[in-house]
């Protein structure tokens, strides 16, 4: 019935998926200032548990937006994306970066140290899957 009245007229589905981009944009940024913290390269001057403090609102606030806005997404056009390997690689990078974010990336960002070779594969890591997201997510309306 959602995915109808998503599909149904002509401002619905622009409008949710320029919120859910809108919203990725946010999130990237987050998560790229916490990546990129974490690997030693940006902000010295903060210690990486005071960014993350800083940034976290505007995360999780991203992440829930992106979670509804993407149900929404996927109910107005689900039985194209069933089949779409690229739509079921961005769920399972979805599912491993949230899984990584708040177990281990909230573990290392805890601490007010953080040995710089566990930073910088931890922050890569986290760059790597929130990327991927995206990428597959672009790639599902080619494959």
């Amino acid at each position: 019935m959602l995915g109808a009245w998503v599909r149904s007229g002509t401002w619905q589905f622009p409008m949710i998926e320029t919120i859910h981009i809108l919203s990725l944009a946010m999130l990237y940024g987050c998560v790229a200032v916490i990546s990129l913290r974490l690997m030693g390269l940006l902000m010295k001057g903060w210690t990486v548990n005071g960014i993350t403090r800083e940034v976290t609102p505007y995360l999780n606030w991203s992440l829930a937006i992106i979670l509804v806005t993407g149900t929404m997404l996927y109910l107005s056009e689900a039985i194209k994306t069933l089949d779409n390997i690229a739509f079921w690689t961005k769920i399972v990078l979805l599912f491993s970066a949230i899984a990584f974010h708040f177990t281990v990336v909230r573990r290392m960002t805890r601490a007010d140290q953080v040995s710089r070779g566990t930073g910088f594969i931890v922050g890569a890591l986290s760059l790597f899957l929130w990327l991927g997201i995206g990428c597959a997510g672009r790639a599902i309306a080619f494959v």
